[in-house]
């Protein structure tokens, strides 16, 4: 899960960027990087086949955010959204891929500081009005003025375009804007709201996806009906499909058991095994756990201390303890098997005893001492890795004391920095290393509040690399200065789950569990 982005965090970003800024989805085709001038059209297609009269069910634990895309926070809110505010492209089941949204083609021109697309020529709001440059011109304003996510679109100085060609025109050359808009905070909203003041519109949305809004509340049902204006006539093909909010792992079990859930979303490990092998859909490797020290306050202002930390923590036992069919020891601080992801080029953090208490012996607090953590007292997982820590830390004279709170209240100790340690897992919303990146900036070194003036300097070199390798270099230096400076420390990658009935056809998910509705059908 991520969370909203701290505003303060992202002010400071907004600062130095003034200054300077399993299956396949279908036919889709790989973007190639900065420095040529690529041309892309594919198409999404789903498994199955022919309309379904019926409605799918799906179930999640995770409450809704609402409908302002800037204000994204769970996995089931940038879910919700791209049912129905279509971005212009789409990702592939592989992270790697993009694939047609709202447009049909799209190139990248880094010497004239251009990205074109060619909107689809029967692409429409649930409204029934066609989607026109004007629309990205509307949306690119609103994405621009989020306060979370908005520095991501701040290259984009300029939308252009008559009849079906959109021109987005870049401030510099940035690698980072293709990938961008097959993320949910880019979707496509009809101009001035479609004629309904701002609050209006985001109680009852227009959009130009696969679906639009019959109900919806933050933590009970919504249900989506197909939207008859979706630019292909094929898809969705089912005609409706309920979400309900079910905070109980046990009844979402008893209810995909029994046939009355067709898809479970983002499963516990540790519930995993409860379900059939067989209807468990593992995605790729790519969720990042992690704690993020408290770098304001003593003990873990100093360095030494935090390094101690992270050579005290048993990984291969966080691994075992919640399945080593879905999780492994980390290999960086960043979300991997996406766009330029590399390793660090020094060894990750693993279990050193005699390393941590020389640490401790020399640092400021060579005795240890009592530090809170805090976690999500809704997520299983959590609330067994915060045991295994509280006795891995106890060690090397650590009492861990666990304060496991609701997920807002969670969310709230998180950002203010109120606790010693907080404990989350993040992951991409987008095929590009840039959207990790951006999201460590964001919550300050993932919640530690250490410095982000290098790592800022670091993504905006990043998206102005010529070059594949020269990317990658970013990525490497990002990866090596997390393990020196300790501030956050990952102990434990693995994958996203989902249960999906075996009737279902045409179901995939990204490495970071985000999938269609519309490419699913029955058997």
């Amino acid at each position: 899960m991520r969370y909203r982005a701290a505003i303060a965090l992202l002010a400071v970003l907004a600062m130095f960027a003034a200054a300077c800024s399993s299956d396949d989805s279908g036919d889709t085709t790989e973007t190639t990087t900065a420095g040529t001038e690529t041309t892309q059209a594919s198409e999404t297609t789903a498994a199955g086949g022919g309309e379904e009269d019926g409605t799918l069910q799906v179930v999640r634990f995770e409450s809704f955010d609402g409908w302002v895309l800037d204000q994204a926070a769970a996995w089931s809110t940038y879910q919700s959204h791209l049912a129905v505010i279509e971005p212009l492209l789409r990702f592939g089941a592989d992270g790697k891929s993009l694939a047609d949204g709202l447009a049909e083609e799209w190139s990248y021109d880094p010497d004239a500081l251009t990205i074109t697309f060619k909107l689809k020529e029967g692409a429409r709001f649930s409204s029934g009005d066609p989607v026109t440059a004007e629309d990205v011109a509307f949306s690119l304003d609103v994405w621009t003025a989020g306060p979370n996510f908005g520095i991501s679109f701040e290259t984009i100085v300029g939308v252009t375009g008559e009849g079906s060609e959109v021109v987005l025109e870049l401030a510099y050359p940035d690698n980072t804007i293709l990938p961008l808009m097959a993320s949910s905070v880019a979707g496509i909203m009809p101009k001035d709201f479609g004629g309904m003041t701002e609050d209006e519109y985001y109680a009852n949305p227009i959009g130009a996806g696969p679906y639009k809004i019959d109900e919806w509340s933050t933590g009970g049902r919504m249900v989506f009906t197909a939207n008859e204006y979706f630019y292909d006539p094929e898809r969705p093909y089912y005609d409706t499909v309920v979400v309900d909010v079910i905070a109980d792992e046990t009844e979402r079990q008893i209810l995909f058991d029994g046939g009355e859930a067709d898809l479970v979303e983002y499963l516990s490990a540790t519930a995993a095994p409860r379900y059939d092998a067989a209807d468990i859909y593992q995605c790729t490797t790519h969720a990042t756990a992690h704690i993020g020290l408290n770098v304001f306050n003593p003990p873990f202002d100093d360095p030494e201390v935090r390094q101690a930390i992270a050579y005290a923590i048993d990984y291969d036992q966080v691994s075992a303890a919640l399945g080593t069919d879905y999780f492994e020891p980390p290999s960086g601080i960043m979300a991997p098997n996406i766009w330029n992801w590399v390793p660090p080029t020094k060894p990750y953090y693993r279990l050193d005893l005699a390393k941590a208490k020389d640490l401790l012996a020399g640092s400021s607090a060579p005795d240890g001492g009592s530090v809170e953590l805090v976690y999500d007292s809704g997520s299983d997982e959590d609330t067994l890795v915060a045991q295994v820590l509280q006795a891995n830390l106890a060690e090397i004279g650590f009492d861990l004391q666990l304060n496991g709170l609701e997920t807002l209240a969670f969310i709230d100790a998180a950002w203010s920095l109120e606790s010693d340690i907080a404990m989350w897992t993040y992951g991409a919303i987008q095929p590009d290393s840039a959207d990790p990146m951006n999201w460590i900036m964001a919550t300050g070194w993932l919640f530690s509040g250490y410095e982000i003036d290098t790592l800022t300097e670091q993504f905006f070199a990043y998206a102005e690399a010529e070059t594949p390798a020269d990317q990658e270099a970013v990525i490497a230096q990002i990866q090596d200065d997390a393990i020196d400076a300790a501030a956050a420390i990952a102990y434990a990658q693995g994958s996203y789950l989902h249960a999906v009935n075996p009737n279902l056809s045409g179901f995939w998910s990204a490495p970071w569990g985000l999938y269609y509705y519309d490419t699913i059908s029955g058997s």
